[in-house]
């Protein structure tokens, strides 16, 4: 039996509890900032992250940010308008107010809640399907959205093995990008040299 089975054996032997996010984690508020504002103060060598609408992010210095409300813990980011998506960070960040993020004490429950949230993404965009020509989703959807929580040792061995599987993948991603870069390059070679033909004289 593996590690993770007999976990659950030992310590979840009538099941497993279901909870709301909202009753186990607690929600975490952004920054009222302006996308021009955002352009205004991005700086690749600032300290603090900055989420906003769909796959935009910026990096700002603290001082630059208007009202910033900066997230210094592991959370869950709910990219809840555009590109409906979800984003573990640990460093210092903010976002837009139209977003929201989760937290918790334990930082291994919060990468799990990344990872249930993850696997559930579309449900989350079905949500939002049909509310305007952007796609959004209201803090309900993931406020009373019921999810397992077994005890923290199986939270953690979960989020073990599929860090595993994560890391895995990014290597593999990379090395088959870097072969088919190669393959394109003496695709393109051959290409060129058995087509070149000398003219007649």
């Amino acid at each position: 039996m593996s590690k993770l089975g007999e976990l659950i054996r030992e310590l979840c032997p009538n099941g497993v509890e279901f909870c709301k996010i909202k009753d186990v984690y607690t929600r975490l508020k952004g920054t009222p900032i302006t996308a021009g504002k955002m352009k205004e103060i991005d700086n690749p060598d600032g300290e603090v992250r900055v989420f906003a609408g769909g796959k935009t992010v910026i990096n700002a210095f603290e001082e630059d940010i208007p009202k910033a409300n900066i997230t210094r813990v592991p959370a869950v980011l709910v990219q809840s308008r555009g590109v409906i998506d979800v984003v573990y960070y640990e460093e210092p960040f903010t976002f837009k107010n139209e977003m929201w993020a989760y937290t918790a004490d334990e930082k291994i429950s919060v990468k799990y809640l990344y990872y249930v949230m993850k696997n559930n993404i579309q449900q989350f965009r079905g949500a939002a399907s049909g509310m305007g020509s952007l796609p959004q989703i209201s803090l309900k959807v993931t406020e009373e959205f019921v999810i397992p929580m077994p005890p923290l040792p199986v939270q953690s061995e979960i989020v073990r093995i599929l860090d595993n599987f994560t890391e895995l993948t990014a290597e593999l991603t990379a090395e088959l990008t870097a072969e088919l870069t190669a393959r394109k390059k003496q695709y393109e070679y051959y290409r060129d040299k058995l087509l070149t033909f000398n003219e007649l004289s």
